[in-house]
């Protein structure tokens, strides 16, 4: 079963959520596909709770004290102070268990990669997530790619190597890069300086034999 939180009925709208903030509580709100959106509220020590639990997209339950069942909701969306980063509103999508919903899921990398040990290769990670497609109770709150088989230098992994759960189904293309070992940084700068030694003393070699010729 998924963890239940309880909401509060909110009658405080518009710019006046600020008072609602400076005494602890964050404004949300409920909405899905042919539902009344319904503005809510929630202790910010609670929301703080639940967001650390839950990642977006990960089905939970919020329960209002004026209905008899609680809704099956993800997160959708948080608002947050662009300066300070504080939550300021919490989006709520209330779900249908039986259709699939979209999201997009983080991507974690694990293990250790070989090949920044034995040739000191920088692991770099292009992609942070991918859009897939499930039932809300079989949304995972990330897809881990292991990086252990970087044996190499060079080497990459692409969408089209993830392995996700069962009833889940990707929908970014599969061509698109997740990660890659990319050459040692000094490696690439000493190749960068050897080109440019061969090049000075190719001109010193044509700059010479012009002087010959005169």
């Amino acid at each position: 079963m998924p963890d239940t939180y309880a909401v509060e009925p909110r009658t405080v709208l518009g710019k006046k959520v600020a008072v609602l903030r400076r005494e602890g509580t964050i404004p949300a709100n409920i909405y899905g596909r042919g539902l009344e959106s319904v503005a809510v509220q929630m202790p910010w020590a609670q929301a703080r709770i639940m967001l650390n639990a839950h990642g977006r997209n990960t089905l939970i339950e919020v329960k209002l004290d004026s209905e008899s069942a609680a809704r099956p909701v993800v997160v959708r969306d948080i608002g947050r102070d662009p300066v300070s980063g504080a939550v300021e509103h919490i989006d709520f999508f209330q779900v249908d268990l039986t259709r699939t919903i979209q999201a997009n899921v983080p991507i974690h990398l694990v293990d250790e990669a070989p090949a920044v040990h034995t040739y000191g290769g920088v692991l770099v990670q292009s992609l942070e997530s991918i859009l897939v497609e499930a039932l809300p109770n079989a949304m995972p709150e990330a897809i881990e790619v292991s990086v252990a088989i970087f044996t190499e230098l060079e080497q990459s992994l692409s969408v089209s190597d993830i392995v996700v759960p069962a009833g889940v189904t990707v929908l970014t293309a599969a061509d698109v890069g997740i990660a890659q070992i990319a050459r040692p940084r000094v490696e690439v700068e000493e190749e960068v300086v050897l080109e440019g030694e061969e090049g000075e003393e190719g001109a010193a070699a044509a700059e010479g034999e012009e002087s010959s010729e005169e």
